[in-house]
């Protein structure tokens, strides 16, 4: 699988309030070897997506305390976990759980 990126317009769900923010996104599926009767085969691995999502005011921070977030692109919707923050700066860098929304 070749490398997907987004970057635009997205919005958090979170608590049933949405938060509008600007989106980074980047997904990927390693490369798995096996090692097969015939040879060796190489196939995509598990999906993965990380980004940097950036919010206006004290967003981040609402966000980052939220119970449950999801984040929606375009209309398709995904899952993640905040990794790093600095909600001063309105900031959040996520990591994906389940399939990409974009």
């Amino acid at each position: 699988m070749e490398p997907r990126f987004y970057e635009g317009d997205a919005a958090v769900h979170a608590d049933g309030a949405v938060y509008p923010c600007w989106a980074n996104l980047r997904c990927w599926a390693d490369q798995v070897r096996a090692r097969t009767f015939g040879g060796t085969t190489v196939h995509d691995g598990q999906q993965q997506w990380t980004g940097r999502l950036r919010f206006r005011g004290a967003d981040a921070e609402t966000v980052l305390f939220a119970s449950s977030v999801r984040l929606v692109v375009d209309g398709a919707e995904g899952r993640f976990l905040i990794d790093t923050r600095d909600p001063a700066g309105g900031t959040l860098e996520i990591r994906g759980t389940g399939p990409a929304p974009f």
